[in-house]
């Protein structure tokens, strides 16, 4: 199926064009429709199709900037613009940025947008084609150190992978290693499984076989992904990788997989993953293998890298802050590695104290001991979502009289039945006059505000107290556990009692 786009900022002529053509019979996936150019990126954002047929006038973003912007992330994209007659002058502007071809609009039918789209079918799969032979060059050149990074064509790869070394296992038979080889059945049904099995931030790119028995894959990392996030997918995904060989072949076979390296690191990690898969006998059932540890230097940047967006996260919300944090410390937890410890846990101190006198919080005991990874976590937790909270009430001076009120009433009586009229009489004004000052001030509604207060709240008895998920929701303000249920699934994306488990794992 090749994936299409549709968008017109009239939603009657939309519907007229996603009704003109019987698009799934004749191999064509329609991903969305758009009603102005600006939600036409956001879906593009999302879905990546590989045409787009738009009109040209639309208000704000028209079809010209559309098809601009949608040039500047990924060239190879056909754009056809919908025309009028008097938009042709206008159209032929078009060209410059890219423009497939126009249509025009009274003539539009279903034949001619069947035939337009054959014809740019046809060039996609050219392209593909020319793509996949220029990839497995460069990938061939840059594995043997024939050409330098500098002269890659990153729009060819891109400039974040990593490496997976397949190495199918040379049998030991009367005390001598046998030779074995892929056969082309295997290696179709293997880039078939590989293709399929990394999506979502990690994209196949390119692969060559280097021997016999060993085939060299090359992946592409988005580059929008956090690198610890990308690691872990990493792991994840090469062991989703050997259940389905070991289901589909039932081949004995060895893989070992780089962490995530630029275009100047491939031919060294070439090198050493290709080393390291001599000594595969050795590994006993343990089919999958990281690449040997990284230098003390590159562990360095992967945490400082983490410490960066730790500190964008304690100016951010309060779920940002406790992804990152969990996403730290299940890293350390995975690995089990006290030299990774001795790196991060200086920096975590560095970033807190450093924190705690920005913000003059002198309550912090900077020297506390701890003597358990889930001790310092929720040391850190603690704290660094107690200085996200300090800066969010200085944040807050730029309110009113009135609202700051509100929001200090909330905090100290959540537990309690609240609304709108409560306040109200409290403050002796309207309950409803309350209500659109404090979402005109603080952006959210009185009600999310002290939804958020509650789940916050209900979040760090669940990580930080002994006590059972109706107790929690008692302490929050919440009569019935199974109330409380639905609003934290709502909010935090698991039951409580899973946000419990999680945090004492």
């Amino acid at each position: 199926m090749t994936d299409i786009m549709l968008v017109d900022d009239e939603v009657l002529a939309l519907e007229y064009l996603k009704n003109m053509v019987d698009w799934e019979r004749n191999g064509y996936h329609v991903v969305g429709c758009a009603t102005s150019g600006k939600k036409a990126l956001e879906l593009f954002d999302r879905t990546h199709p590989q045409i787009v047929i738009s009109d040209i006038r639309m208000p704000g973003t028209d079809g010209l900037e559309l098809t601009r912007q949608i040039k500047e992330k990924d060239k190879e994209t056909v754009v056809i613009l919908l025309s009028a007659y008097r938009d042709f002058d206008y159209a032929q502007k078009g060209i410059r940025y890219g423009v497939s071809n126009y249509l025009l609009k009274h003539e539009l039918s279903s034949e001619l947008i069947l035939k337009e789209l054959e014809e740019v079918k046809e060039k996609l799969e050219r392209a593909g084609n020319k793509k996949k032979i220029y990839q497995k060059y460069f990938m061939n050149q840059l594995i043997y150190h024939r050409v330098t990074a500098e002269e890659l064509d990153k729009s060819i790869l891109g400039n974040r992978f990593f490496l997976l070394l397949l190495h199918k296992r040379n049998p030991v038979i009367q005390g001598e290693f046998a030779e074995t080889r892929w056969t082309e059945e295997e290696q179709e049904a293997v880039r078939n499984i590989l293709e399929e099995s990394l999506e979502n931030i990690v994209f196949y790119a390119a692969d060559v076989q280097i021997t016999e028995n060993n085939w060299i894959l090359l992946y592409r990392i988005e580059n929008t992904a956090s690198k610890y996030m990308v690691n872990s997918l990493i792991l994840r995904k090469c062991h989703q990788i050997a259940d389905q060989l070991e289901l589909c072949l039932q081949m004995h076979f060895n893989m070992v997989y780089s962490y995530e390296i630029t275009p100047k690191e491939i031919s060294e990690t070439f090198r050493t993953i290709s080393r390291q898969i001599r000594y595969s006998v050795f590994w006993e059932d343990e089919a999958i293998c990281a690449m040997e540890k990284m230098p003390e230097k590159e562990k360095k940047a992967i945490w400082g890298e983490q410490i960066r967006i730790l500190r964008e996260a304690i100016y951010g919300s309060e779920e940002e802050l406790e992804k990152q944090i969990e996403a730290i410390f299940s890293g350390i937890r995975e690995k089990e590695d006290l030299e990774d410890c001795k790196i991060l846990l200086p920096s975590l101190s560095n970033l807190l104290g450093e924190l705690c006198e920005s913000e003059n919080c002198k309550e912090i005991d900077l020297k506390e001991p701890l003597y358990t990874i889930r001790e310092i976590e929720q040391y850190y937790c603690r704290n660094f979502s107690y200085i996200q909270q300090k800066y969010a009430r200085k944040a807050r001076l730029g309110y009113s009289r009135t609202v700051l009120d509100m929001i200090d009433y909330i905090e100290k009586n959540y537990p309690q039945e609240l609304s709108l009229e409560l306040l109200g009489e409290k403050f002796h004004m309207n309950g409803v006059y309350l209500g659109q000052i404090f979402k005109k001030e603080t952006g959210q509604t009185f009600l999310k505000y002290l939804t958020n207060v509650r789940i916050s709240e209900a979040k760090r008895l669940l990580r930080e107290e002994n006590s059972t998920v109706a107790e929690t929701a008692q302490m929050v303000g919440y009569r019935t556990s199974q109330y409380f249920s639905q609003i934290f699934m709502r909010n935090v994306g698991m039951k409580p009692q899973e946000y419990k488990k999680q945090r004492k794992e």
